[in-house]
């Protein structure tokens, strides 16, 4: 019993934090369309810096609220960056496909959310794994100066590849077990590096349909790299163009990384070559070759 109450004790706080907006849709399965949303822990109304936001899309027609509460450790780590964080619970009627309502249904909540809070209501960050990554990549598409990062793992629709993605950064990542998104993912990533967009792309061996913890890490680094470097997003009349930048080149098939300036980085073959921006993405990506 003493344990039981422990542990509740321990998640009280997240559920705390995790509110309801419901917003009005034309989607038949989506009339009253509902988000919940997650405030920092900290949250301080006087701060001159907006705080950003992380839409995180769930698994399918998954009703967000376990996402809100900070699950997968997505709760801890928005604490930590000072972000809020929103959970759609779409149900149905091609929610991942942001122009025909859920787009709107979405900057909607953002709206009403920022007459509340000092929110940020661009230059979002986007995660989302099996249906919700196809959100994320999507929605990142729909209007990419809106997003400042978006991450795809296990992904089965991408958006067309187009070279309006290339201040946009990408991460895709999926289980080589999970062979038809594995294989749709892969194509994808080719496919807009052929356009001049970079998509840091890694492989999971031996993992089906799920979400291996590796991957949350890497996907976290990803999104904290860009979130810090870009801070000034957050200062209202302040804002620095992306930059490409390239520290390191990781080697697909061998899961190693090499210094860009290397022998070994040049000698990677095209189709394995993934270039990572900094430190902290390279050691979360693979192991270092030296």
């Amino acid at each position: 019993m003493i344990k039981l109450l422990f542990i509740l004790a321990a998640l009280f706080p997240l559920f705390l934090t995790a509110e309801t907006i419901t917003v009005k849709t034309k989607a038949p399965q989506n009339r009253n369309a509902v988000f919940q949303y997650r405030v920092p822990k900290g949250y301080n109304k006087a701060q001159r810096a907006m705080y950003r936001v992380l839409v995180l899309f769930g698994g399918r027609n998954t009703d967000g609220k376990d996402d809100a509460s900070g699950r997968m450790g997505w709760g801890e780590w928005c604490d930590a960056n000072g972000i809020f964080l929103i959970a759609p619970g779409f149900k149905n009627d091609n929610y991942w496909e942001p122009k025909e309502w859920s787009g709107k249904a979405l900057r909607s909540v953002l709206q009403r959310l920022k007459n509340k809070y000092n929110i940020c209501t661009d230059k979002i960050l986007y995660y989302g794994y099996s249906a919700g990554s196809q959100a994320s990549n999507l929605f990142a598409a729909w209007h990419p100066e809106l997003c400042r990062a978006w991450v795809s793992h296990a992904c089965g629709v991408f958006h067309e590849p187009d070279k309006q993605m290339k201040d946009t950064p990408g991460l895709v990542t999926c289980g080589d077990a999970d062979q038809g998104r594995y294989i749709i993912s892969r194509n994808f990533v080719e496919a807009s590096r052929k356009k001049g967009v970079n998509i840091i792309w890694k492989s999971f061996p031996n993992h089906p349909h799920d979400v291996p913890p590796d991957s949350l890490t890497l996907a976290r680094a990803f999104l904290t790299y860009y979130h810090k470097l870009y801070e000034d997003d957050l200062v209202k009349g302040s804002r620095r163009k992306y930059e490409r930048k390239v520290a390191y080149i990781g080697d697909d098939q061998e899961g190693v990384y090499y210094p860009i300036d290397s022998v070994e980085a040049k000698n990677i073959l095209l189709e394995d070559r993934v270039e990572l921006p900094d430190k902290s993405i390279a050691e979360a990506w693979g192991k270092s070759a030296k």
